[in-house]
């Protein structure tokens, strides 16, 4: 349909409203609290396992020169407590089996540590990790999952898992991890279609990494760091089996996305949740997802739904990618993200505040896999891209201990002017229906920002990384992990901040980090 030309009276308008916002463009930038919000008992995860993982590496390395029949032999043992252990865990009760969940997180790294060495213990060690995921999530159900302890228990064992495995896959060819992990088998009543060799039911929920550095710091940007970015929400037609992606992107608030279209779109990996079988929501009603998503597809069509910058997901006026799923799943009663994510780091805040985000106790799209009501159907991964997954991951990491110590996202003054004009002509294009250069609810200085982590810093201290990283191989004869990189990425960090500013900006005493 074509749109109706503009009147001259409305043009006039239109350009004195644009003459007013310039200004406000420029240099109104709402407020953030200077202070880091106080949660009661919150604070970031550390792992505190270095003396571990210090051993660990000289398991590798030992592991790399012994004979196949004893790797094997150490393999089996590993296998054999782990899977005693595995059997308390699941007939713990409601009694938090901490010290069996501790064993298995250990056991999952020295099992890493033999099948880096030997590349025949990868389908091995992958197997007992899928299991002891399994094991620990369906046993979660009945723990008191918002506990501290508790929480942390259950991260180790399933971030840990996921990390033993990827940094053991490392030391390989791309082709040792099969790009398909086949988790767990949850039936559903909903309308299925099959998507990449996996039975995907209407209703389920899709979590994935994207590869822009901005999905790397949402990702890692948490107490509990992750590896996803990005939430969905699958419908599966009844009638023709059409699959579409309910989702908010940050161009355009809540889109219906074709299944085509969404795998295209650059991803690290993709994680299949679905809600158990046994939830009391299915007792009552069988189909009970299949209505939900219908119905935020329904709601999707009936409006534009804008992206929510804030992160307020108690707001259903504007969504952020998590509260897709989170809404469709309220209206069949079904409350998702068990315990909500707190973002306590200092420079965190001060950085997602610069960019936009208003609260801080939100809805991560990395927690969800931790939620006991839902169960890890499946993961598709990109084994070629691993290494930069690491690398992204890696780069945030060290990054965000700089923003702990003051430094901050900024960008050089005379930049600021132009931006508000492009800002403007963005207001222009969204009022005619185009799409916009700076998306809805991004100020320009927010924009300048953005830029300057996507484009500026993350580039520059990423090349050292891989260029630092690549001495490590070639004098080592073996991939750097992951502990080890962090130790080159803060030297890399450490090498080239002074040099990024005003991109990465130094404090400066008396003052706090800008916000806008």
């Amino acid at each position: 349909m074509n749109r109706p030309a503009m009147s001259r009276p409305s043009l006039r308008v239109l350009l004195i409203l644009l003459t007013m916002a310039v200004p406000a463009l420029l240099f109104i930038q709402p407020g953030l609290p200077s202070t880091t919000p106080a949660f009661a008992g919150s604070q970031p995860f550390t792992w505190d396992r270095m003396s571990l993982f210090k051993t660990l590496e000289q398991q590798f390395s030992a592991a790399r020169t012994s004979p196949p029949d004893m790797i094997d032999q150490q393999a089996g043992e590993l296998e054999r407590q782990g899977r005693h252990a595995l059997d308390v865990i699941s007939r713990s009760g409601a009694s938090v089996p901490l010290a069996e969940l501790a064993q298995v997180e250990a056991i999952q790294f020295h099992f890493a540590a033999l099948a880096a060495a030997h590349r025949a213990s990868m389908p091995r060690m992958e197997a007992f990790i899928r299991a002891a995921r399994v094991s620990v999530m369906r046993a979660a159900g009945e723990w008191p999952i918002t506990q501290s302890d508790t929480r942390e228990a259950i991260y180790r064992v399933i971030e840990g898992g996921r990390t033993a495995v990827e940094e053991a896959a490392v030391q390989h060819p791309p082709d040792t991890l099969p790009a398909l992990s086949m988790i767990e088998d949850v039936p559903s009543a909903s309308p299925s279609a099959v998507v990449n060799g996996v039975t995907v039911h209407s209703g389920d929920i899709v979590l994935s990494r994207g590869g822009a550095p901005t999905s790397a710091l949402i990702a890692r940007g948490n107490d509990f760091p992750g590896h996803f970015s990005h939430a969905g929400l699958l419908h599966v037609d009844p009638g023709t089996g059409a699959v579409t992606v309910i989702e908010s992107l940050i161009e355009h608030g809540v889109v219906l996305t074709t299944l085509g279209h969404y795998l295209e779109d650059k991803k690290y990996r993709i994680l299949l949740l679905r809600l158990r079988p046994e939830h009391p929501a299915l007792g009552k009603d069988p189909l009970a997802t299949h209505h939900a998503a219908t119905a935020m597809l329904a709601r999707a069509k009936s409006r534009h739904i804008p992206y929510d910058f804030t992160m307020d997901w108690k707001d259903s006026a504007a969504f952020f990618c998590s509260e897709v799923p989170y809404h469709a799943y309220q209206s069949i009663g079904v409350d998702l993200w068990s315990s909500p994510s707190h973002l306590s780091s200092p420079g965190l805040v001060a950085w997602l505040g610069s960019l936009g985000v208003r609260h801080f106790v939100t809805l991560v799209p990395s927690d969800l896999e931790y939620d006991a009501d839902l169960a890890a159907v499946a993961e598709w991964r990109n084994p070629d891209t691993l290494h930069q997954d690491r690398f992204d991951n890696v780069t945030i990491d060290a990054l965000l201990e700089n923003a702990d110590q003051g430094y901050h996202l900024g960008y050089p003054a005379y930049q600021l002017p132009m931006a508000g004009i492009v800002k403007t002509w963005s207001i222009l294009q969204q009022f005619v229906g185009a799409k916009p250069v700076i998306p809805k609810g991004i100020t320009a200085p927010v924009a300048l920002r953005i830029d300057a982590l996507s484009n500026k810093i993350h580039p520059v201290i990423r090349r050292e990384i891989e260029q630092t990283a690549a001495r490590f191989g070639t004098s080592n004869g073996y991939e750097p992990p992951y502990w080890v990189l962090m130790d080159l990425a803060r030297q890399a960090v450490l090498t080239h901040r002074d040099n990024l500013a005003p991109a990465l900006t130094p404090p400066r005493t008396g003052t706090t980090p800008p916000n806008g």
